[in-house]
């Protein structure tokens, strides 16, 4: 480990230790340095370290401007990059900053300053931000619809906007971002009164919520009811229950355009789905899940909840109608079967030879002699595998994976013969026992996991038996 990485390691290590009162007060304050300088690297550096442990603290956050014209679309945002192909209904983070710089020259540093100051009286005190964000969304909206309508007519200034704001599929981001500005009151009063993200149901009152959101859309601005299909997808725990939305909303007498929506929101359904399971995908590819030792477990429950989902979306597309839209789910699946091959199946027994052929070491370190992250991505290996068998059936490789499965056992069987066979020959001293008992235990843990608790247990008893016969005193 390079100094820069064990420095890197120990910080991390200090900042999860910061109590989670100081942690909030703590990000409190960096985030007054980033207002009105969003490139501040300290408290931007800082904010980073923090992340993970504000993904579970959940503290208020420093309202800004900036994060008010954020507010009615932060459910869609990603971290796509800036070159990746445009996500239908999502928004790259990385657009805001040159998004908002554009805004507040449009705009004017005295309004935004006026409304920063209206923010900062309000200090921590709960508040809904409708009253403030009536004044600033509508703003944003004409100077936005400004720039898009002059980009469109103008080939030379659409040259020069689109790489100030980070190139071709940012500009489609910021045409988003206009789109939702547009109707930004609506959008945040229909987020106002519904539960937290992720959302697993909705109550009658939620549905009329989300009528009277699609029939004030469609009142005003028809044309961004697509929006209103973003802004809910981006907070459902199962995107497909989009669907069901719309049929109650349509009971309720409440339908208005959602009848024309029926494409715009299998399209947002199915593109939610693949980018949700392709970031898990992407983490293990890249070697991203560093430090994350269940990358592959993760991937399996994903996709396990996706194929639920995909069950649940065919029963809402029943008749000729949904034909299409059920078609596109149907394509959903093949995806998952291609990442559930690639991803968990192919190579698990050649990895699993590779720890095997090491196991003596790595079964030290589980004992606590230094790092246990390694006999942890095998468990992750072996885990994900037993979770896809639930469904490897449904997806056309029920044979692939007992397949794989098989081999594993084998070398798993095959390895702990040569171990007893070894016992047999040699013997142990003393010292060695601990040793011999740690690689037995690993062994047999991963035997639990894809042979199942009774093997392991004859196993264990079988080994620990003959470690006893043969320890020379």
């Amino acid at each position: 480990m390079t100094d820069v990485n064990k420095s890197l390691d120990e910080l991390s290590q200090r900042l999860s230790q910061i109590p989670e009162s100081t942690l909030v007060e703590m990000v409190w304050a960096l985030e007054g340095k980033r207002v009105g300088n969003h490139a501040d690297q300290t408290a931007l550096g800082l904010l980073g370290q923090f992340r993970p442990r504000l993904q579970v603290v959940r503290p208020a956050r420093r309202m800004s401007a900036k994060r008010l014209f954020c507010m009615p679309f932060e459910d869609m945002l990603t971290n796509a990059p800036k070159a990746q192909s445009k996500i239908i209904g999502k928004i790259a983070r990385a657009v805001i900053d040159p998004a908002w710089d554009l805004l507040v020259d449009k705009i004017g540093r005295t309004e935004i300053d006026q409304i920063e100051a209206e923010i900062r009286a309000l200090g921590k005190a709960p508040a809904s931000w409708l009253p403030l964000g009536q004044r600033l969304w509508p703003q944003c909206a004409r100077e936005m619809r400004d720039i898009v309508t002059r980009a469109e007519k103008n080939v030379a200034y659409r040259a020069e906007i689109t790489p100030k704001l980070g190139g071709p599929e940012m500009y489609l981001d910021f045409q988003d971002i206009a789109d939702v500005m547009e109707i930004a009151v609506e959008i945040q009063t229909m987020r106002e009164g519904l539960p937290p993200k992720p959302i697993v149901a909705l109550t009658d009152d939620d549905i009329q919520a989300i009528g009277n959101t699609v029939m004030a859309v469609d009142q005003r601005v028809r044309a961004r009811a697509p929006v209103v299909v973003y802004a809910l997808v981006a907070r459902l725990d199962q995107p497909t229950e989009i669907l069901s939305i719309f049929v109650r909303v349509a009971e309720k007498g409440m339908a208005g355009s959602t009848g024309e929506l029926a494409s715009i929101t299998t399209e947002v359904m199915v593109t939610d789905m693949e980018q949700r399971f392709e970031e898990v995908r992407r983490a293990i590819a890249g070697g991203g899940n560093e430090g994350k030792v269940t990358a592959r477990e993760d991937l399996a429950k994903e996709i396990d909840h996706h194929l639920k989902g995909i069950a649940q979306g065919r029963e809402q597309l029943k008749g000729q109608a949904g034909a299409a839209a059920a078609r596109r789910l149907d394509r959903v699946r093949v995806k998952l079967k291609d990442v559930v091959n690639a991803n968990i199946i192919e190579n698990a027994s050649k990895d699993i030879a590779k720890v095997l052929g090491d196991i003596g070491r790595l079964s030290s370190k589980a004992t606590g002699e230094g790092d246990i992250a390694e006999m942890q991505m095998v468990e992750d290996r072996l885990l994900a595998l037993q979770l896809a068998a639930k469904y490897a059936g449904d997806l056309g490789l029920d044979k692939e994976l007992k397949d794989e499965l098989k081999r594993v056992e084998t070398q798993i069987d095959g390895h702990t013969g040569r171990f007893f066979t070894d016992l047999r020959m040699r013997g142990l001293t003393p010292e060695d026992r601990g040793g011999a008992e740690a690689e037995l235990y690993s062994s047999v843990r991963m035997l639990e996991l894809v042979s199942g608790a009774d093997k392991a247990e004859k196993t264990l008893v079988e080994g620990l038996n003959l470690i006893d016969e043969t320890t020379k005193e």
